[in-house]
């Protein structure tokens, strides 16, 4: 069968297998793993993509379609169905009409596309003819002002100049010396800068910075922790850049709101979860998901955020290695994901833990792969619904608070790991706080998609670099706001 007719088929039976408390199950899992023509296949530097003899114009055969049902009930298996098939990538979900938008290659789009995902109950729009053309040679144009604005400039110099830095996406290694180098000019707030919490496939080091007032009268053991992380997803790098935006500014804004935080509150920032994956889309592929992982038979990489061990392997995830949701070989397969969980578990003071993503303006709260409430629900949504009007109050964007399960179900997912842990709280730093009978302390644990919108007919991940600081301004009083939250209102159990 052709991929949309099997897209279609797939999905009518899917919608079926849906239960009120239930994630659904799909009866097409991995639908091409037999199906050759569809693979990814190996570029000539070892990596998977499209054919092609050079990195420049391996998605020359790509478009961007938006995938929208005609009945909102078949969103949550439209998502997971597409998310299945080799060969096409899930860019972003539309929380109000369910509609998808996904790249895949033009070969799998006949003109009867309609007539096929028709009889599925879906509407296709093509929103990109060429991602090549529309999308990723304009960004290569735009990297290369960066050498000329850059080059004079040092790192020292451009941690003093935020304006500078902040006007352009940088690659890894300008990335750490720049962290290095904030660290170094602000002893009175870094705590420690580790420079290796882990290593991952190709040797790079994740590193971390532990934030706070260093010389507040709080004791450190009554400090309570707040974790935020970012780039687990390679191509996402209005992650990084506004994981940068953050910490610059916890780190040398004389804010008293700021100030206040950081007295009572020590904040660790993990930067970069994804190195390799994030060199690879410098050098090679500026799509690239997942991290570096040589699977065999050509086949590179596991999305890291289906990895964690958080109801692990139970749908929400693909079991295909050429998948961009490949949930990897086992439970935290990974050295990235089993640094990054030995890590979070090494702070039981933590109250809680932030992933940022994008896009689609979302703040996506627990749990990902059950339709019943958390056991926190009610302060989950009312935290979530609090930072979306946060942010829209300052450059007007909308972000929709919602459960992640109801964009699309989710299983291995950072933001459900640091929920699901339970730190003790006898001798904590919460401990007054908790009701008689207490025995546990559970951090919060969101996600937050960036910008753009999903409703956005741009170039989703390549995101421009003039967004870089209008997308920091609406975050960081969010955060600040997440983080107050958690100290003030910890979760018990």
């Amino acid at each position: 069968m052709h991929l949309l007719t099997l897209l279609a088929v797939g999905l009518l039976a899917a919608s079926a297998n849906l239960s009120a408390h239930a994630a659904p199950t799909f009866p097409y899992p991995d639908i091409f793993s037999a199906s050759p023509k569809h693979h990814w296949s190996v570029h000539k530097d070892g990596g998977a993509s499209r054919p092609s003899s050079t990195t420049s114009r391996q998605h020359q055969r790509d478009q961007v379609l938006r995938l929208t049902p005609h009945s909102r009930v078949l969103a949550s298996p439209l998502s997971q169905l597409v998310s299945d098939l080799a060969g096409v990538d899930v860019w972003s979900a539309d929380p109000d009409s369910g509609a998808i938008v996904v790249r895949t290659a033009r070969d799998d789009l006949p003109e009867v596309v309609s007539r096929y995902l028709g009889s599925g109950g879906v509407q296709a729009t093509v929103l990109v003819k060429d991602v090549e053309q529309e999308i990723l040679a304009p960004e290569r144009a735009s990297r290369a002002s960066r050498v000329q604005l850059l080059a004079n400039k040092s790192i020292k110099q451009l941690v003093k100049e935020p304006q500078v830095w902040f006007s352009e996406y940088h690659p890894f290694d300008d990335v750490i010396a720049w962290y290095k180098e904030l660290a170094a000019q602000h002893p009175e707030r870094v705590l420690k800068y580790l420079p290796k919490i882990g290593t991952t496939h190709e040797g790079r080091n994740q590193v971390a910075l532990h934030i706070t007032n260093v010389n507040s009268t709080t004791p450190l053991d009554q400090k309570k922790q707040v974790y935020i992380q970012g780039g687990i997803h390679a191509r996402e790098w209005i992650s990084h850049a506004t994981t940068q935006y953050i910490t610059y500014n916890l780190l040398t804004s004389t804010d008293e709101r700021i100030t206040s935080i950081l007295d009572e509150t020590e904040i660790i920032v993990v930067p970069v979860v994804n190195p390799d994956g994030y060199v690879y889309t410098w050098e090679h592929d500026r799509l690239w998901r997942k991290n570096r992982r040589d699977n065999g038979n050509g086949a590179f990489g596991v999305d890291l955020n289906r990895n964690y061990d958080a109801n692990w392997g139970h749908g929400g995830s693909s079991s295909f290695p050429y998948s961009d949701t490949y949930k990897g070989p086992s439970v935290a397969s990974e050295p990235e994901v089993q640094a990054l969980q030995a890590f979070f578990n090494s702070h039981p003071r933590t109250v809680a833990g932030l992933d940022l993503h994008s896009y689609s303006q979302l703040i996506l709260r627990p749990i990902g792969w059950d339709r019943k409430d958390s056991p926190h629900e009610k302060q989950h949504k009312q935290v979530g619904d609090e930072i979306a009007k946060i942010i829209k109050k300052v450059h007007g964007k909308r972000y929709v608070s919602e459960k992640s399960i109801d964009l699309y179900a989710t299983t291995g997912a950072a933001s459900d790991y640091f929920y699901i842990q339970k730190f003790p709280v006898q001798g904590s730093a919460v401990a007054s706080k908790a009701p008689e009978g207490t025995k546990y302390v559970r951090p919060y644990g969101f996600t937050i998609e960036l910008r753009p919108s999903p409703e956005w007919w741009g170039p989703g991940f390549v995101l421009d670099k003039k967004e870089i600081i209008p997308t920091g301004e609406e975050i960081l009083p969010a955060v600040l706001h997440y983080i107050e939250n958690a100290v003030k209102h910890p979760l018990f159990e």
